[in-house]
């Protein structure tokens, strides 16, 4: 779908997935994710399955973190479900993803890779 430098986005309809990874740090997260929520929007329209939103990041920013929660939301009511993968030796990319999943009514799922 996009690749903005180090963030690489990829929608796999017949799969129902979204995975988003790499690193999240650029400066207009919004106008960046944007395009993101409005796929997600219609990919739900249009289609009678769930959304695995799977997230495999080795860091992401503030502004980033806000668009994840926009882009979870999308998901809620028992629309989708999160994935979160996380370096097995990195606590803080776990504790984000703890956050995030605090935020929002969507099943989480964590993985150590």
């Amino acid at each position: 779908m996009e690749n903005f430098g180090q963030t690489n986005i990829n929608l796999d309809k017949e799969k129902s997935t979204l995975k988003i990874s790499g690193i999240s740090m650029m400066e207009d997260a919004i106008d960046f994710y944007k395009d993101v929520k409005q796929t997600i929007s219609e990919f739900l329209a249009t289609s009678n399955n769930e959304l695995t939103i799977e997230f495999e990041l080795s860091y992401f920013n503030s502004s980033s973190a806000k668009q994840f929660i926009q882009i979870l939301s999308i998901i809620e009511n028992g629309k989708g479900k999160a994935i979160w993968k996380y370096p097995k030796d990195h606590k803080i990319m776990y504790d984000r993803g703890r956050e995030l999943e605090i935020l929002v009514d969507v099943p989480f799922e964590f993985k150590g890779v």
